[in-house]
Formats: C-alpha cells, sequence, structure tokens
C-alpha cells in the first residue's frame, strides 16, 4: 500500500469517526487492508479489536499496537488524538513487514476503546496475546514535534487514572470538596504556544517539575461530586486516597484506576538509538493510555511522533500534517524489522 493510500485511508477514517466500542466501520476498513496482504487476520477481539499476525518462520514475535476510536466531542465524534494517523500508519507498517520480512513473526494490535481506557483490558482478556505472544511491544502516539521527528521517555510515560465518587453531601459540602479536590492539581494543561514550549522543556528536565505531579478533575453536583486524578509517581495516588478517605469518610467510592504506562528503559532508549529520537526524562501529565497494559506483559515503549506543531491532542486545535503517515510508517517499519532480527538472532543462537 502506497503512502498516498494510507493518506487515504486515514481520512476515509477521518471522515467517519467512530466513539469507543463503535468501531465497526473504522475495524472493517482495517481488517480488509490486511486480508489484502495475505495477513492472518482475526476480528472482533474484544470488542471490536482486529489482531493480525506475520508469520515468516519459528522464534519470537515482535508486537505493534494502534487505536481505532475517536474523541467525545460535543454532538458527535471527532478525530482530536491522532488516532486516524495511528491506525494507517500501522496498516502501513504491517504491510510494508508482510512484503520485506523473510523470517521472524509480529503481531499488529488494532484496539478499540482506547479513549475509555477499556480496550486493552479487554482485547487482552479475550486472547489477543495468546496465538503468538509477542517478545516485545510497541506503539507511537500523535505529537505537536516538527513533521516526522520522534520522542520518548525510559522508565516514564504516562500516568494511570483514579477514579472516584463522593456521595451524601450538602450542597455547602460538595462545593467544600471541589474546590478541595480542584486544589489538588500541581499542573495545568497548555493554552497556547509558550505553555506548551514550557512543557516540552520540563519533560526534557531530569528531576524538574514534573518528576512528581497531580492533576486532578471534578464536577460537582447537587449532593455528591465526581472526579479523576492522575499523579506521578504511582504512590501519589494511595496519598491522595488516604486524604479523600480522612475528609469523606464511607460516603467516597473509588470507581477504578486506569492502568500508568511505563517504557521500558532499555526497549526506549533502543528505539532513542535507532529513530534518532528526543528523550523525555518524565511523563505526559494530561493524558492517560491503556497501553500501559500491553507493556505490563511485554517489553517495549510507546513513541511522541511529531504530525506538526499546531495544537496538542484533543485540543479543538490540534491538526496533523497528513506527510508525516509515509515518514511514521518508514521509521517504524524500519525499526521492527531491526528488534525482530536481533530477537531472532537471539532465538537462533
Amino acid at each position: 500500500m502506497r503512502h498516498a493510500e494510507l493518506i487515504e485511508l486515514r481520512r476515509e477514517i477521518h471522515r467517519h469517526p467512530e466513539l469507543a466500542g463503535a468501531e465497526r466501520r473504522t475495524a472493517a476498513l482495517v481488517a480488509d487492508a490486511l486480508r489484502g496482504a495475505g495477513l492472518d487476520v482475526r476480528t472482533d477481539v474484544g470488542g471490536h479489536g482486529v489482531v493480525a499476525i506475520l508469520d515468516a518462520g519459528d522464534g519470537p514475535a515482535i508486537g505493534y499496537r494502534a487505536d481505532l476510536d475517536a474523541v467525545a466531542v460535543p454532538g458527535g465524534a471527532a478525530h482530536l488524538c491522532g488516532h486516524d494517523v495511528h491506525t494507517a500508519i500501522g496498516v502501513g507498517v504491517a504491510r510494508a513487514l508482510t512484503r520485506e520480512q523473510t523470517s521472524g513473526r509480529a503481531v499488529f494490535f488494532f484496539q478499540p476503546a482506547e479513549e475509555t481506557c477499556e480496550g486493552a483490558r479487554a482485547m487482552i482478556g479475550d486472547g489477543a496475546l495468546d496465538p503468538v505472544p509477542p517478545r516485545e511491544v510497541y506503539a507511537l502516539h500523535s505529537w505537536p514535534l516538527p513533521v516526522g521527528k520522534f520522542g520518548v521517555a525510559p522508565g516514564f510515560g504516562y500516568p494511570g487514572q483514579d477514579i472516584f465518587r463522593i456521595e451524601g453531601l450538602s450542597p455547602e459540602e460538595a462545593r467544600r470538596f471541589e474546590s478541595l479536590i480542584e486544589g489538588l492539581s500541581t499542573v495545568t494543561p497548555p493554552a497556547g504556544p509558550d505553555d506548551l514550549a514550557r512543557l516540552a522543556g520540563d519533560l526534557q528536565t531530569p528531576d524538574g517539575p514534573l518528576a512528581s505531579f497531580v492533576h486532578a478533575q471534578v464536577h460537582r453536583e447537587e449532593d455528591a461530586v465526581q472526579g479523576w486524578v492522575r499523579a506521578w509517581p504511582d504512590s501519589r495516588y494511595e496519598e491522595i486516597r488516604t486524604l479523600l478517605r480522612s475528609q469523606a469518610g464511607p460516603r467516597v467510592r473509588f470507581l477504578g484506576r486506569h492502568p500508568t504506562l511505563v517504557n521500558s528503559p532499555e526497549h526506549a532508549l533502543a528505539g532513542a538509538r535507532h529513530l534518532n529520537a528526543t528523550v523525555f526524562h518524565a511523563s505526559y501529565p494530561f493524558s492517560g493510555e491503556d497501553f500501559g497494559l500491553f507493556l505490563e506483559r511485554a517489553p517495549g515503549a510507546m513513541f511522541f511522533f511529531g504530525v506538526g506543531e499546531q495544537g496538542v491532542p484533543h485540543a479543538s486545535d490540534f491538526v496533523v500534517d497528513e506527510s508525516a503517515i509515509g515518514l511514521g510508517v518508514d521509521a517504524m517499519t524500519g525499526f521492527l524489522r531491526t528488534r525482530s532480527e536481533q530477537l531472532s538472532l537471539t532465538f537462533n543462537a
């Protein structure tokens, strides 16, 4: 599939955004493109997930994951997080490796429901990793870097998310808890280019301002509040739970933790060398990523990938330069091929 065809695939997905759990059309487009390349394709894995297997011999498999769903916006859905780009690049990498791979194995995961942090758990629970368990697994995420440039955070990545609800409150108590929770935040999302530049500097500073952080959001109702916190390091979650229990007692319920994403230092640095990536020394505070569940099963990394420097993912002004798609395919194909060859050499030694 030529780069121009991948751009058209991205546009087709972009024109028909589908929310988490409803990615039928997107998944069908992906499955058709992968079958056309001769891969062994499974569909409806953990919802509308697609798994494609390239089996070019014995030995360990390399894994690659892309996400399918769009962001919820007033009145519907939109691809404001770059998942349409991730999917097009994933299809391109799978097809390129199928043409070029002479030995070794690879498995490609096209995941639904990333925006709700439900899809990775559902795919893994439905056996996505079982037929060909990957020895290493990788992904990328669109980022406001120069087109085609990469970044990676060895030993860091994305924070998890802890969701809670406090009920049985008087209106005055609800306002007090709203204020308390909002006051937990130590970081503020970037509001413009200057903020984004400062954030980029903070991410590249070892033991800098993002070595420890909390990002909290809360919604006040008449007799309750509900919200979430993202924090780094993970020990901060128990600190915040202890605080909320001390203030709310049995009225607070914790509704679930989404996973923390931590890149393997070894594999992230291997990627940084191959991709000439900028190395970050902190986690990005304002997003979560359930790719962390894949990384709990196999080491690897998620790379930040430059799609142009207009807007951050989820922002209304987020814009993608489509020339990034071909650059992403070529770079990730080369990296995965190199890692696969190294795995095969180790296996056959």
